[in-house]
């Protein structure tokens, strides 16, 4: 099972600017993702980012840092462009684990390599909603799954949530269908609810969800979530 992992890694976030230079138990959050991603079975890790302040940081523990162009206008475009610059193969397979996510471990990530090595399109993790007040929490993305039908929600309001799980912010792709997905436009439903994988969903790529082998964690949006894992003030 070959695959390489890449970390798209912005600092000026909108909803939490300069979050992946956070610290917890005295390791930035990005170099936490780094080290969990280099557990995983995966050939090499890469990081992606826009930002001189990040490129500084992550260079004080890899090598694999490049810089990538400020017009992407979101994680998989910045990833698609350095899978491009590095003249990987239309199929080889990448992950792209974003950097808010401390606290997913590499069990996690060989397992989305292993479900989605001969798929085309897109694939990702989902696990159980903790709360059922995450339904109208718009940082916390939701995922139906049911039968063959995936769909995403920032705030979900139906009935029936036994369908209903909390999406993870990891995914993977073959080249060839990143570079596809590079050269779409922007989809209303991407643009709207400020989720990527709504190009591929809304332009009739195969969606593929599996069921994460481990509680991957709470991803970094707000300074109260570094707080619940660091338990103080930063």
């Amino acid at each position: 099972m070959k695959f390489k992992v890449i970390i798209p890694a912005r600092y000026d976030s909108s909803r939490f600017p300069g979050k992946v230079l956070k610290l917890i138990d005295g390791k930035t959050m990005l170099e936490h993702v780094y080290d969990n991603a280099k557990n995983s079975q995966a050939d090499d890790v890469f990081i992606a980012t826009d930002s001189d302040i990040v490129y500084e940081a992550a260079s004080k523990f890899t090598k694999n840092i490049y810089m990538t162009s400020n017009n992407n206008k979101n994680g998989t475009e910045r990833v698609a462009e350095l899978s491009e610059a590095l003249n990987w193969l239309p199929e080889d397979l990448v992950i792209n684990l974003q950097a808010d996510m401390p606290e997913l471990k590499f069990d996690n990530i060989n397992l989305l390599a292993e479900k989605s090595f001969n798929n085309r399109g897109l694939s990702t993790l989902y696990y159980n909603l903790v709360d059922t007040k995450l339904l109208k929490d718009k940082n916390t993305v939701k995922i139906l799954v049911k039968d063959k039908n995936i769909n995403f929600y920032r705030h979900y309001d139906g009935d029936n949530i036994d369908d209903i799980f909390k999406h993870v912010g990891i995914y993977a792709y073959i080249v060839k269908d990143l570079i596809l997905y590079q050269a779409l436009p922007q989809s209303i439903n991407e643009k709207n609810l400020s989720l990527e994988q709504f190009r591929f969903l809304d332009n009739g790529f195969k969606i593929s969800a599996y069921y994460a082998s481990s509680n991957p964690g709470i991803s970094i949006d707000s300074i109260d979530n570094l707080n619940d894992i660091n338990g103080v003030n930063n």
